[in-house]
């Protein structure tokens, strides 16, 4: 079954292809010999004119040609081209611009983020009463302990928090170098 549809779609692509070589090789015709003797009268009438040669250009022969070519059809103008092409190249632009305010704001969220786990820590530490009356002393074996008095780490953290604002600063000041403006970012 496969070999005799492969026999059809030889023959199709034969046939097609004839067309396309006889117009190929179309060429004109070398003149007829001129006659050996000039006594003898020729039934053929002189060419008045001589048939000009249809020249067929490339795309890699166009850059060459000097003057300007001849196109059936609609005139173009370079400027229409690029109107064509802007449509894609914004798109392209919108999806960049996107992805850049996408990225911004996964870095700000990140750190937002980490801004937040220090609020709850400072809350906590500010909010710890060492008042445990259990007989173990208030002492957790699988809790690991920090010796640093609760103020210093308290303060620890409001530095570590402070450090943070001033990175969403940076990343809000290299977004609107990008173009970015804050509202995108929230």
């Amino acid at each position: 079954m496969t070999l005799v549809r492969l026999r059809h779609l030889e023959a199709v692509l034969l046939f097609a292809a004839f067309p396309a070589i006889s117009h190929a090789q179309d060429k004109p015709a070398p003149p007829a010999p001129a006659p050996s003797s000039p006594a003898k009268p020729t039934a053929t009438p002189a060419p008045a004119e001589k048939k000009k040669s249809k020249k067929v250009w490339t795309n890699d022969e166009i850059g060459s040609v000097k003057g300007e070519v001849s196109v059936v059809g609609e005139q173009t103008k370079s400027e229409d081209k690029a109107d064509a092409a802007r449509p894609y190249q914004a798109q392209r632009n919108d999806n960049l611009h996107q992805r850049q305010v996408s990225m911004y704001r996964d870095q700000i969220q990140q750190i937002q983020a980490q801004i937040e786990t220090a609020d709850k820590r400072i809350s906590q530490l500010k909010n710890f009463k060492g008042e445990n009356t259990a007989p173990s002393g208030g002492i957790n074996p699988s809790q690991g302990y920090n010796m640093v008095p609760l103020e210093d780490q308290v303060k620890q953290l409001e530095e570590r928090k402070k450090q943070l604002q001033a990175k969403i600063q940076d990343v809000e000041a290299d977004a609107k170098k990008n173009g970015i403006e804050p509202g995108e970012l929230r």
